[in-house]
């Protein structure tokens, strides 16, 4: 019986990298040298200036973020990102997936690991600053503090299917002394405040940061009633994060 050949695929490295929140300084030293290592670079709209500058002449960038309007569904997009990936891990490239804040938190990073375990795809995911810490350092929002809040929840204006976030769970967490941090949250701010009683209107604390670790970074802070009206009347400038805790 004579020898078959056989092809075999040679599997290079898939590296999910969270960038933070911009500034590249900000970056973990891992994340920038799985950058620099690169032969294929997988990038969101999100991803700044500042970390674009690093990315390695000779590496492939091929840009998978969301555009304003472009009508792709959000399933047919990221179906569309995992097969580019797959295809140049399987061809023996590190192919570096490059996602701003932190690859696990409200970044579809538990998709992406999911499918290149299905497929048997050496992979890393290394950390990043997410935006709820980063903007808390630069604008000194406390996330815990001993006098008023001894927990943290991070949580998601709307779910993947549309559907508004608990405000029953929202009221737990803030009236348990907690510190509730919404991502995509502005344009469901008023449909929190009208699902909430007077008491919690008055009493819960709210700050906004819109656009941390960016040139045009700004901080919002009062009342609910306050910030509901502020975003009605000039819509606060997204990516904003909103902090939420009990006053009284």
């Amino acid at each position: 019986m004579g020898l078959q050949n056989l092809a075999m695929e040679k599997l290079g490295k898939v590296y999910i990298v969270g960038a933070g929140p911009g500034p590249a300084d900000l970056l973990t030293l891992k994340a920038h040298n799985c950058i620099k290592a690169a032969d294929v670079i997988l990038y969101d709209a999100l991803i700044s200036k500042d970390v674009r500058a690093l990315f390695p002449e000779n590496a492939e960038l091929i840009f998978v973020g969301k555009r304003a309007g472009d009508g792709v569904d959000v399933t047919e997009r990221q179906n569309s990102i995992h097969q580019k990936i797959e295809k140049h891990a399987k061809q023996g490239k590190v192919v570096v997936r490059v996602k701003s804040g932190d690859p696990m938190i409200f970044s579809r990073g538990a998709e992406e690991t999911s499918f290149l375990l299905e497929k048997n795809i050496p992979f890393e995911v290394v950390p990043g600053i997410s935006a709820f810490n980063a903007a808390s350092a630069e604008f000194g929002v406390p996330l815990t503090d001993r006098r008023g809040s001894n927990s943290l929840h991070l949580l998601s204006g709307r779910d993947v299917a549309g559907k508004l976030l608990s405000v029953k769970q929202l009221v737990s967490i803030v009236e348990n002394r907690g510190t509730a941090v919404i991502y995509m949250g502005t344009k469901v701010l008023e449909e929190i405040y009208e699902a909430l009683d007077t008491v919690h209107r008055e009493c819960i604390q709210t700050t906004i940061v819109s656009r941390s670790g960016r040139w045009d970074a700004q901080k919002f802070k009062g009342t609910l009633e306050e910030m509901v009206a502020l975003n009605s009347e000039t819509p606060v400038k997204t990516p904003a994060l909103i902090y939420l805790r009990m006053e009284c």
